[in-house]
């Protein structure tokens, strides 16, 4: 039976009972392509891939992102009493339901892909979603054996109520996903991308978006978890095709992440220093891969999120590496989430925007290498934002250097094409 809904000895919900609701429909159209999400990974129902409690989980992500709270057990607690979930009251521990109702009124999937693999791994028809984003669906293909669906066209009707005292917070919220988030997964990386009419009419252009950001900037603390305050956002127009504009971001973006210097018939070694890094540390290197990144030990792409997984090629002249791969990860925690959000936005007037959004979060404490059962213990001086002076940060096809005074996020705006708003 379900519990009845909790309101005496919570603070926040001490309301009277006539206290009016509110309840708004908004319409909502895809605007870059969709895929998992559902309750089961990477598998989308066809006709109704969007549902109410991933909504729902999107929103409580957002919602926290605008609070201050440093003391986790609080932030839970407040999270719950708006969103839903176990809150205390009165030294009892009590589940409660959330006064948000969020529903899924209808949907209408007008085109899908499925993905299939061929000798690069996968395909995905039409090349609608680019390799560097979709890259997890290969197990989910040839080890789980799963059809796994992309939704390129989506349209559906989200009704949202709650409480009137409790709307402008909602309100924001809602703001922040449409503007940032998404549904299904790897909206961190902008697959899921959403328009709507109503919660974008106030953002012409990105001044209106960079103030609706700075709003929330009370103070540039670091916290734990990921915060809009202190956030910072870099932006780019990008024609009127948003699909297009998102390609072409994650492109750049594969590129940053991912360049090797020439090499034929296999690719080179990497621009960055991770690699030798990781040599140095295990103290395992072949004898024709001995570290010379002129960096040393450091890790700069762990500002890109937490943990990174590196498998070294140790046939032939690979021999001696790394071997099977090494994982880069926090030593109390087993992931820390990328804080960077790339995105492609539609306007009002139609026009696109790429866009990056780094959320302000700390960095974890100390970081270690894990190769199966053996653990290294990685320098504090390794952290990538750690001061070191003389950092060259050999990451693009051209060799570029990281400029002087140039942070780790101003170089990726940089590489992008992308302009910090401010």
């Amino acid at each position: 039976m379900r519990k009845p809904f909790l309101r005496e000895g919570l603070p926040e919900f001490r309301r009277q009972q006539s206290e009016e609701t509110v309840c708004k429909t908004f319409s909502l159209e895809l605007i870059t392509p969709m895929m998992g999400g559902d309750s089961e990974s990477w598998v989308l129902h066809p006709e109704q891939p969007v549902r109410g409690q991933s909504v729902k989980g999107q929103l409580r992500f957002w919602w926290r992102t605008m609070q201050s709270e440093s003391e986790p057990k609080k932030l839970l607690q407040k999270e719950n009493e708006i969103w839903g979930g176990k809150v205390t009251a009165e030294g009892k521990e009590e589940r409660i339901q959330s006064p948000v109702k969020i529903a899924v009124l209808e949907q209408a999937v007008s085109r899908k892909s499925q993905a299939a693999l061929n000798e690069r791994g996968f395909a995905i028809e039409g090349d609608v979603i680019p390799v560097f984003v979709a890259f997890p669906v290969t197990s989910a293909i040839k080890n789980d054996k799963k059809e796994v669906l992309f939704i390129e066209s989506l349209s559906f009707t989200l009704q949202v109520s709650c409480p009137a005292s409790l709307w402008p917070v909602v309100e924001k919220t809602l703001k922040l996903w449409v503007l940032f988030g998404g549904i299904g997964a790897r909206t961190r990386r902008g697959c899921g991308s959403l328009y709507c009419e109503e919660l974008m009419a106030e953002f012409k252009d990105e001044k209106d978006i960079y103030q609706f950001v700075n709003a929330f900037q009370n103070n540039g603390k670091e916290l734990d978890y990921p915060r809009i305050h202190g956030a910072v956002l870099a932006v780019k127009s990008a024609g009127t095709d948003t699909a297009a504009a998102w390609r072409g971001l994650i492109t750049s973006y594969s590129g940053f992440r991912q360049d090797r210097r020439p090499n034929k018939p296999t690719p080179g070694r990497s621009y960055w220093p991770e690699p030798d890094a990781i040599r140095t540390l295990t103290r395992q290197q072949s004898k024709n891969h001995k570290p010379e990144h002129p960096d040393g030990v450091w890790f700069p792409r762990a500002a890109f999120g937490l943990p990174i997984i590196t498998k070294f090629n140790t046939r032939g002249n690979g021999m001696g590496d790394p071997d099977p791969q090494v994982e880069l990860a926090p030593v109390k925690a087993g992931r820390w989430p990328s804080p960077v959000i790339l995105k492609a936005l539609r306007l009002p007037d139609g026009k696109a925007l790429r866009m990056a959004l780094v959320l302000k979060q700390a960095f974890p404490e100390a970081l270690e290498l894990k190769q199966g059962r053996l653990k290294f213990d990685v320098p504090v001086s390794a952290n990538p934002f750690a001061p070191a002076p003389g950092k060259k940060m050999m990451k693009t096809r051209q060799g570029a250097e990281l400029r002087q005074d140039e942070t780790l996020y101003q170089a990726l705006f940089r590489e992008l094409g992308l302009e910090e708003v401010k």
